[in-house]
This record gives C-alpha cells, structure tokens and sequence, in this order.
C-alpha cells in the first residue's frame, strides 16, 4: 500500500513531507485537507487538527518534523539518510534551524504574506497591507539577517551539505515568493543566490511547477474583494 498524506500542497509543511517523498521516489496519495476547514473527525488522527498527516496502513502521524523522520528512518533510502547529519552538534544545529524555519518563519513568510496575498485573495478579501508592510519592514529582515550569517559562503545552511533545515527553510521561502515577495539581492545576496540555486534543483522545480499551475487556477477562480 502506498502512503495517504493528507494536507494540502500550498502547505510549507505538506511541501516538506512531498520533499522528501519524491527524493525516495516513494508512492503516494494526496488526500487535500485544507486549513481552517478541516473535518469534524480529523483530530482523530491529527489532536491539534493540523496539516500534515502521513498514513503507513494504520498508522498516523502528524506534524511535518515527525513525519520527515519517520520516512527517513523507515525507507532507508541513501538520499534521505544523507538529509541527516553525522556529526551530533551538526544534528542539532540542523534541528534548530527547522524549528527557527517552522516557528520563525512561518509566521511572517507564509502565517502574513502568503496567507493575505493569496488565501484571502482566493477567498474574496481585500490582503492587509498594512500588515504585511509591518512583516516586511520590521519582522522579517532580522530573520533573513539571522539566516544570511548562518549560511556563509556556504552552498547549504549545516557542515555544507543539503539537510532538512535546507528543506524547512526553502519550503517557506517558497511561500513568500508565492506571496508576490523576494530575497533583495542587493541586501541579502548569499541567500537570494541560496534560494535561486534550491529552486534550481530537479525536485523543487517539479514542485514548484506543479504548485504554479495550482496557483494559476487559484487566480483564475478569485471572486470579487470583499471586506471583512
């Protein structure tokens, strides 16, 4: 039987999971659940009501982390175990750097931006822009300043090597870059060319443009502003 994630694929954390699935080239059904409407009997296999949720026969597990993991502990796959560091201290700079991707910028990148500029759009409402100046101008350059020194010179963000802090953090840049936004190149160069080269990279670009013909039908459907 082939793995059933449930989440949807705009989703940086559902995009994470659909990484590492196509790298180990591992099949899979996605069953669409979409944020803010998710069935009654959900919680039953995700307590907090949140996407993503991978499905090994019976088995359930949610949250993004967990599930990526789970896969590279259970597939054995060369490319995923790669995706881990050796090296202990290199392990939990790679897991900090996740979390600093999945709780610091989520919030601004794809909780703001994204979410105002294509979610409300989609839903008929005017995005704030007020607040997402606000997510521009004070919130997310420190972040970007913060990832900036942490990567370097460097081609990837732990001992130079593609990790999963490499797929946390790529997956909300993707969302920005969703939301109408960029990495200036002029302020942030090193990562701008980071995320030009991650985009570049077979299994993203698939993504990506399975994700923009999503997006073109999102637009294309867009009913008149409303405000709220």
């Amino acid at each position: 039987m082939a793995f059933v994630l449930y989440g949807a694929p705009l989703s940086p954390f559902v995009r994470k999971v659909m990484y590492l699935l196509a790298v180990s080239k591992a099949e899979y059904k996605l069953k669409v659940i979409v944020p803010g409407s998710v069935p009654d009997d959900f919680v039953t296999i995700s307590p907090l009501k949140r996407i993503p949720v991978l499905q090994d026969h019976d088995f359930y597990q949610a949250d993004s982390s967990i599930v990526c993991n789970y896969l590279i502990e259970t597939l054995d796959h060369d490319d995923l175990t790669q995706l881990i560091p050796a090296n202990a201290q290199q392990r939990a700079h790679m897991r900090w750097l996740e979390k600093f991707a999945d709780y610091e910028l989520a919030p601004w990148l794809t909780f703001v931006v994204f979410r105002q500029r294509v979610l409300r759009k989609a839903a008929g409402k005017t995005p704030n822009e007020e607040r997402i100046h606000e997510a521009l101008s004070v919130h997310i350059p420190p972040l970007l300043d913060y990832l900036t020194q942490q990567l370097g010179s460097n081609h990837y963000f732990v001992d130079n090597r593609l990790s999963l802090a490499d797929i946390a953090i790529t997956s909300q840049m993707v969302n920005f870059m969703h939301g109408g936004e960029h990495i200036d190149k002029v302020i942030w160069p090193q990562l701008s060319d980071y995320f030009e080269r991650m985009q570049a990279m077979p299994i993203w670009h698939n993504l990506l443009t399975r994700e923009q013909a999503t997006l073109d039908k999102i637009h294309a459907s867009i009913k008149p502003k409303a405000h709220d």
